[in-house]
């Protein structure tokens, strides 16, 4: 009898917390309150991957990233982490209202008291996720959280931003500022995180957003409220006209230019004329040369802007003008997909020299991550 009640006591504990069938660095949980339990036992801070099946960048976190002996070890001595999936499972679907999460995989670091430290989202190689996941425990040491968001997972929404994920249906600004208009204040968590997800609404909630963009900053986190002011910034840009005036984009960056740290301009400068230059007025040239000129260290837009340099009305000036930035910002550090793409772009410009630098950089990173770099080496 004694051994029947050990094994029901057992079973019970394991229903809570149970380790993964697989043998990696998290555990399955029904329970929000044992997550915490545990990470306040084991002194470590709690790693929230949230997912859905079909998710292509999920899978490659867990085929590539997730899987490496280093990645695994570094989590099982910091993270009590788990998976869960915001889809289907009910504490997925009341994480993903609370913390407004619409792009997956997107992680959640928070401490032992439930508070939120740091969120970064989609896939992310080996050496860049571990220096996040040290920059979230830095910070937890330093004692910060971002304080807008509440440990409790029950937040008094409005119904029209909780329909929007439950029901999906989409949010209606009207109703969104008709909610701002009446609220005290729009900076607590049931009003700014409806606020924050949305885009452009009016010029008194858009100013309002744009003067306390480094306090919602400091209480939301940069990942949830960057997009928001692009989106504000890229209706204006629209507003200036449908003919391109340089005169009129550089008036307008002066004009804005107060609203921006001196860290945030360099990004935000280069967003914009990508707005500008390259989206609303389809003038990539004019966008290539202005990149070479004010560029930053964001090697995503290589990445991305180079899938289209074999369209149809790509010319060879165009690629010139392109490679002139990518010179710039490319380097030795720069991701494995930016590193790809960089060779075989010089592989395509017959400059076998420059193919042959990013091929042997890209060789590097390929053994440093543990991935395929036979298309490098044939290169070299």
């Amino acid at each position: 009898m004694k051994i029947y009640k050990i094994c029901g006591l057992l079973l019970l504990i394991i229903a809570s917390i149970r380790l993964s069938a697989q043998e990696n660095q998290f555990v399955k949980t029904d329970s929000w309150e044992a997550l915490f339990a545990k990470a306040k036992k084991e002194n470590k801070l709690v790693f929230v991957d949230s997912y859905f099946v079909g998710c292509h960048p999920c899978k490659e976190m867990d085929d590539e990233v997730f899987p490496l002996p280093e990645v695994m070890k570094f989590m099982k001595d910091n993270f009590v982490s788990v998976k869960i999936d915001f889809m289907v499972e009910e504490l997925g679907k009341a994480l993903q209202l609370k913390y407004a999460v619409t792009g997956f995989p997107t992680f959640l670091i928070l401490n032992e008291k439930g508070q939120l430290i740091s969120r970064f989202s989609g896939y992310q190689e080996a050496d860049v996720f571990q220096k996040l996941l040290r920059e979230s425990i830095l910070k937890s040491k330093k004692g910060e959280v971002l304080g807008g968001f509440s440990p409790s997972i029950q937040v008094a929404h409005p119904d029209f931003y909780t329909a929007m994920f439950k029901a999906r249906q989409p949010m209606k600004a009207e109703a969104l500022v008709a909610y701002l208009d009446q609220t005290k204040d729009a900076s607590l968590e049931p009003a700014a995180i409806p606020f924050l997800v949305s885009r452009s609404l009016n010029k008194k909630w858009d100013d309002y957003f744009l003067v306390n963009y480094a306090s919602f900053e400091d209480k939301y986190g940069k990942e949830l409220i960057w997009g928001k002011r692009n989106a504000i910034m890229n209706a204006r840009l629209k507003a200036l006209g449908n003919a391109r005036n340089d005169d009129r984009f550089n008036a307008f960056l002066t004009e804005i230019r107060p609203l921006f740290s001196d860290k945030d301009w360099a990004y935000a400068k280069m967003d914009m004329a990508e707005a500008y230059y390259y989206s609303i007025h389809k003038d990539h040239k004019t966008f290539f040369r202005y990149a070479a000129e004010h560029y930053n260290d964001d090697d995503n837009k290589i990445r991305y802007l180079s899938m289209y340099l074999n369209g149809p009305t790509v010319d060879a000036e165009e690629k010139e003008l392109f490679v002139k930035w990518m010179e710039k910002v490319v380097n030795m550090d720069a991701s494995y997909s930016v590193l790809a793409a960089a060779t075989r772009l010089m592989v395509e410009q017959n400059d076998k020299e420059a193919a042959k630098k990013y091929a042997e950089w890209g060789s590097i990173k390929a053994r440093l991550l543990k991935k395929d770099g036979a298309h490098f080496r044939n290169v070299l």
